[in-house]
């Protein structure tokens, strides 16, 4: 079974690929589009009301194919069933283990971005957090051909 994204997890999947934060509005977030060459935040993306899946918009015209295809995902994980999460089944230590990586790359990437120095441990850590979750999308997503 393919994990399915909640919409925090797409937001996240698509800010590592962009390297470009999010907006969080009320309803859910607005992002650079990964499909297309993007100044500003073009797509929009919430659950819906339902609880059952992701809604994307891309304003440029990217199809929800074209957006899907640029994440290496299929659009069949955008959705899901309210009780159901891969998430939750994964052990404590593999959802800590990828909430760290996550965080560690999201402060390489701040300190990168303000121009602040990186210990050549730092540097390491985070290319360890990179592969591991480039590891973890790999096998939770066999088919994905990420160039």
């Amino acid at each position: 079974m393919s994990e399915h994204y909640r919409g925090n997890e797409f937001i996240e999947l698509i800010e590592r690929l962009t390297g470009a934060k999010s907006i969080e509005g009320k309803n859910g977030w607005t992002v650079k589009c990964p499909a297309h060459k993007d100044g500003s935040a073009s797509l929009s993306v919430r659950e819906n009301d339902e609880g059952t899946k992701l809604l994307v918009n891309c304003y440029a015209g990217c199809s929800i194919t074209e957006i899907c295809n640029s994440l290496g995902i299929r659009v069949s994980q955008l959705f899901f069933e309210k009780s159901a999460s891969n998430y939750k089944k994964k052990s404590n230590y593999e959802r800590e283990r990828l909430e760290i990586d996550k965080a560690v790359g999201w402060l390489f990437r701040e300190r990168r971005k303000n121009n602040q120095p990186c210990e050549s441990q730092e540097r390491k850590d985070f290319l360890a957090a990179e592969t591991r979750l480039r590891n973890y999308v790999a096998t939770t997503n066999p088919q994905k051909t990420r160039k």
